[in-house]
């Protein structure tokens, strides 16, 4: 997509993995939805992984339609009506 993350993916060691700008559009769209419906910005990074990991292994237009469904689902959750939940006992 651009040299910042051609040295990204080369310091993950995917260098072979490729960003379309098609996709980055919907991965953004998607964390833009995610952070605005839930009301709360620090969904949209997890929002957008677990998609990731739902079309992880998909064709391009599998990819693809996972996002747009990622949207959409983002869409009907809702607001977050909470914490992350991220503290653990001790």
């Amino acid at each position: 997509m651009n040299e910042w993350f051609d040295r990204y993916l080369k310091g993950l060691g995917a260098a072979d993995a490729i960003l379309r700008p098609e996709e980055a559009k919907l991965v953004l769209e998607l964390a833009a939805e995610a952070a605005h419906v839930s009301g709360a910005r620090q969904y949209a990074p997890l929002a957008t992984y677990l998609a990731g990991r739902a079309a992880a292994g998909q064709s391009r237009e599998g990819r693809s339609k996972v996002l747009q469904g990622a949207i959409g689902a983002a869409t009907q959750a809702g607001t977050a009506g909470g914490d992350l939940g991220l503290e653990t006992d001790s």
